[in-house]
C-alpha cells in the first residue's frame, strides 16, 4: 500500500513537469535568433530575446519585402528571396516594426536585459 502512495505521489509530482506549448517564447541565452518572411507574413510575428542577439530576416517570399522599425531604429531595403537582414538589439525595449510595402505586415522584438 506504501509502494502505491509513493508511486502516486512521484506521477503527480513529475505531471507538473510539463512545458505549455502555448507560453510565450523564451528569450535565448545567447547567440542569435530568425524571423523568416514568407506569404506577406513575419514567423514569428512577436520574438522575445535578451540584449545583445543578433536577430536576422530572412525573405524568403518572392515578393519584394523590408523590415522598418518605428522611429526607424533600424530598416531594411527592399529585398527578396533569398536577401537576409540583420540587426544586434542593443538595448532592453519593444521594437514593433512593419514592412512598409505592405503595412499589415507587423511583428514585434521584446528585449529583456538578461535571462
Amino acid at each position: 500500500m506504501r509502494v502505491r502512495l509513493i508511486a502516486a505521489a512521484l506521477v503527480l509530482a513529475l505531471t507538473g513537469c510539463g512545458t505549455d506549448s502555448a507560453s510565450t517564447p523564451s528569450a535565448p541565452a545567447t547567440g542569435d535568433a530568425t524571423v523568416e518572411i514568407k506569404n506577406f507574413t513575419f514567423t514569428p510575428q512577436q520574438l522575445t530575446v535578451v540584449v545583445g542577439t543578433t536577430v536576422t530576416w530572412k525573405f524568403t517570399d518572392t515578393a519584394k519585402h523590408n523590415v522598418t522599425a518605428s522611429g526607424k531604429s533600424f530598416a531594411s531595403d527592399d529585398l527578396s528571396d533569398g536577401a537576409t537582414f540583420t540587426h544586434t538589439f542593443d538595448k532592453p525595449g519593444e521594437y514593433p516594426y512593419i514592412c512598409s510595402l505592405h503595412q499589415y505586415m507587423t511583428g514585434t522584438i521584446t528585449v529583456r536585459a538578461c535571462c
